[in-house]
Parts: C-alpha cells; sequence; structure tokens
C-alpha cells in the first residue's frame, strides 16, 4: 500500500465504502464486503445492495457513522452471507454493538438512527432468484451438491465460486426496486450496550465482562463457564442455550 493510502486508512479506516456508498459505486462496495466475507455470492450481494439502499433512504451522511457512538442501527433478520454485506457496508457490527441480531430467518434489514421516530426496513423480493438463474444458471443445482450436501468434488467447488461471483455482481448492477422492498418503519431497538468494568474471575483467572458474571447464589462472582452458568450462543442454528460447560 502506498503510504499516501495509508495515511488516509488511517485517518478513515472506512474512507472507500464512504466513497463508493456515496457514489452509488456497487461493484466497489461489493468487493470490499466480499474481502470480509470471503467470497462472493447473492447473500453478500443483497446485504450490499440492502445496505447501499438503505443509507441513502436515511441519509446518505449516516455513512460515516463510525461506531463510536451508536447512533446508526441495524437490525437484521438472518444469520447467513446478507448480514456480512450489511456489516462491511454500514459499519455496523456485532463488535461496535451497533448490529442487532433477530432469529427470524428473513433475508430483511431495518436501519434507523437514534432519536428519530422512523427508519426503514428493507427486504430482497422473493423472485430475486430469478437473475441469480439467469446470470448463473449452474449456481443453484452447484449449491445443492457443494454446500446444502457437502459432496462437492474440487472441480466441484471452483465452478461453485465462479458461478457465485458471477451472480453477486449481476445482483449489485440491477436497479434497487427490481430486487428490494424498502419501507417507512418505526424500530424498536435495545437500549445501548452497558459498559461496566472488567473483572477477573477468581476461579480462572481470565478477564470478564462485568455484565457476564454470576450476580447472586453460591457463584456469585464467577464467569458463567467456571460456575457451568447457560448462556446464549449466535451459531448456524440461530440463537441456541447452552447450558454450562
Amino acid at each position: 500500500m502506498a503510504p499516501e493510502q495509508f495515511e488516509q486508512f488511517k485517518q478513515n479506516p472506512r474512507h472507500l465504502f464512504i466513497k463508493a456508498v456515496e457514489k452509488k459505486d456497487m461493484e466497489t462496495c461489493l468487493v470490499k464486503a466480499a474481502e470480509f466475507h470471503g467470497h462472493f455470492c447473492p447473500g453478500v450481494a443483497l446485504g450490499v445492495m440492502a445496505s447501499v439502499c438503505g443509507l441513502w433512504e436515511l441519509d446518505v451522511a449516516s455513512v460515516f457513522f463510525d461506531g463510536i457512538m451508536e447512533d446508526l442501527m441495524a437490525v437484521v433478520e438472518v444469520n447467513a452471507c446478507f448480514a456480512d454485506g450489511v456489516q462491511a457496508v454500514t459499519g455496523c457490527t456485532f463488535g461496535n454493538n451497533a448490529l442487532v441480531y433477530r432469529d427470524l430467518g428473513r433475508i430483511a434489514v431495518t436501519f434507523a438512527q437514534r432519536g428519530r421516530k422512523n427508519g426503514v426496513r428493507i427486504r430482497a423480493v422473493p423472485d430475486y432468484r430469478d437473475h441469480v438463474n439467469k446470470a448463473a444458471p449452474q449456481f443453484y443445482k452447484l449449491m445443492e451438491k457443494v454446500i446444502i450436501k457437502r459432496k462437492g468434488s474440487a472441480d466441484d467447488i471452483i465452478a461453485f465460486r465462479l458461478e457465485a461471483r458471477k451472480a453477486a455482481f449481476c445482483l449489485v448492477k440491477q436497479p434497487f426496486e427490481k430486487i428490494l422492498i424498502t419501507e417507512k418503519v418505526k424500530p424498536i431497538l435495545p437500549k445501548q450496550a452497558p459498559v461496566k468494568p472488567s473483572i477477573v474471575c477468581p476461579e480462572c483467572g481470565e478477564e470478564i465482562m462485568g455484565s457476564k458474571i454470576v450476580q447472586a447464589g453460591k457463584h456469585k462472582g464467577l464467569c458463567f463457564t467456571c460456575s457451568r452458568h447457560p448462556y446464549l450462543e449466535v451459531e448456524g442454528q440461530g440463537i441456541v442455550q447452552r447450558n454450562g460447560i
């Protein structure tokens, strides 16, 4: 990376996304999102499209969000590739507490800004698959073999990546109104994340968030792991409860 580029990233690590969203440069957004997600696919392309559309629907100035104040919020309804497109483009992530996950299994996201009554919910139209089939006729057949049945050969995996890339770039070239449905909503947002001092668990010696220790009873002050306390986990199945280790 050239020194001047490096300096730009030091000043604002999201400057390429900002420029791309302002110009509605969908292909650059897709490439940058795939850098985060790891590969190209229709899901991440839909997340990219929903995010650019949502930022413009709210106020394109919201693209300058950097996660510090939790003022821009994204509420995703699926834990799949779509969510990574949203996180990459908007900067609303699990780590900065600006991403909310609702375990509904819908290709949809709501964008809102704290202090405003209205937000925008954006969802994919069911027939977006028609565009995928036209651009990459083998995509769903290969997805069945490689991803769902997990029986694809090395050649199948290579072919699947190529079809997924074609499908992704085809989608982001479509007008928003062909792929997305938008509606104004009154969002339900969580309170801002609590900030509590970290605590060292007296049993394992690890530093733990102050909100993630047992609050009462004989295991008071211990981490969930040492106390065998139930905890929640976000995984491929959605949100599941684990009953201690």
